[in-house]
């Protein structure tokens, strides 16, 4: 019996946290698939199968000049730097009977090889700096399980498509920031690359996510929401890298006009992006932070009450933004070059960085000021003379003192 069959999509979808389940989906076969032997590199994989894996590099290498950006804390005002980069090309693969397996679509190649560059990456190994485990641990298989697709024996039935079908997910891509910095430039990626697709593996079942692919030419039709026991074949699988500078800068443009928030600016604004409804990193003294910031002219915001086109729209015609270390902060992709970022940040966060890089893509400039983080619920605390004083760094004057 032919362990392949026709792709039937799911009559609905239950949410439990940010895991997606298929219900009401026919089973795709009576046969498993055999599970991949091991993870190479896409580049390699392209070498040696020549035959059906074709590998295109997509612009060029980009070098970023060193990034000075100002921290505030407790008074103190400090210049920190990023160390100039160089980023490689992106590139686009080809892949001949490719298969995409899971929400994270692990491609699998000729001779049962994953790419190690897709969603998982263990490659028979877990690797934890903090917290290594052993083999005789629990937590150990669990990880194997859920990161490393060479530990397990078999994957589920194929189900075959026609035509061609490009992967745009990845791990993370439940979360705003992922899926529009990460996630959505991949179809720039490709788009670039002059190739098309009939099918799209991504996370579409949000508005947001559907507002910005039908932006950028996505049909209802091409999209496929990939889930954990989805192992997709294709004749053509084409695979993307995560974005360069270069097509995330892209993406962003394109994405301003399909979704109409392109318009001329004629009075720039100030924003601050509460996170008053999200429930984490929330300010204890918000309504003292608002009152200083509307004496300055800001506005503000909670962006999980509008569309997507409205969020892009705001931050495109903003001058300065204030806001707290989260996911909206993705949208900082909207804004014109030159923008004034003041982000708050609990301090001893890990990712500290995360959005000073993305902005020196961008062209924009950058300050954080790092708030007290007491609890657990991360309920911080922000000191409002090191806003002043990153407030007046940005409108180019010379620190005040604060008041007693």
């Amino acid at each position: 019996m032919n362990s392949t069959a026709t792709y039937r999509p799911p009559r609905g979808w239950l949410r439990v946290g940010k895991y997606l389940l298929p219900v009401g989906m026919k089973s795709a076969g009576l046969w498993p698939t055999p599970a991949p032997l091991a993870q190479v590199p896409i580049a390699w994989l392209a070498l040696e199968h020549p035959e059906c894996v074709r590998y295109e590099a997509v612009g060029e290498v980009e070098t970023l000049a060193r990034f000075p950006y100002a921290c505030h804390e407790s008074g103190v005002c400090e210049t920190r730097t990023l160390s100039p980069q160089s980023f490689s090309p992106a590139y686009v693969a080809r892949l001949k009977d490719g298969l995409s397996f899971g929400r994270h679509c692990c491609v699998i190649g000729p001779e049962r090889k994953a790419v190690r560059e897709t969603g998982f990456y263990l490659d028979g190994a877990v690797h934890n700096s903090n917290v290594p485990l052993s083999p005789l641990r629990l937590r150990y298989w669990r990880k194997r399980w859920a990161s490393d697709v060479t530990s397990r024996l078999w994957l589920p039935p194929k189900q075959r498509i026609a035509g061609r079908v490009a992967v745009l997910n990845a791990r993370y891509s439940h979360n705003y920031f992922h899926w529009i910095i990460e996630i959505l430039p991949r179809l720039a990626t490709i788009l670039r690359a002059g190739a098309t697709a009939d099918y799209y593996l991504v996370d579409c079942l949000s508005q947001y996510q559907r507002d910005a692919l039908a932006a950028l030419g996505v049909a209802p039709h091409q999209l496929i929401q990939p889930h954990c026991k989805l192992l997709v074949e294709a004749e053509e699988l084409v695979l993307p890298s995560f974005p360069s500078p270069q097509c995330l800068r892209e993406c962003a443009r394109w994405l301003l006009v399909g979704l109409g928030a392109d318009a001329r600016v004629t009075a720039p604004r100030r924003i601050f992006i509460t996170r008053r409804k999200t429930g984490t990193r929330t300010l204890a003294n918000e309504r003292q932070l608002e009152q200083l910031l509307r004496g300055r002219g800001f506005e503000t915001h909670s962006m999980e009450d509008y569309p997507l086109a409205k969020q892009a729209r705001l931050v495109h015609e903003a001058e300065m933004v204030v806001a707290t270390h989260g996911a909206g902060l993705a949208n900082l992709v909207f804004a014109r070059p030159g923008l004034r970022v003041i982000e708050i940040v609990p301090a001893g966060r890990f990712n500290a960085t995360c959005y000073p890089k993305r902005t020196r893509f961008l062209g924009l400039h950058h300050q954080l000021v790092f708030a007290a983080c007491p609890g657990r619920k991360q309920v911080l605390s922000v000191s409002l003379g090191d806003v002043r004083a990153a407030l007046d760094r940005a409108e180019g004057s010379e620190p005040r003192a604060s008041a007693a």
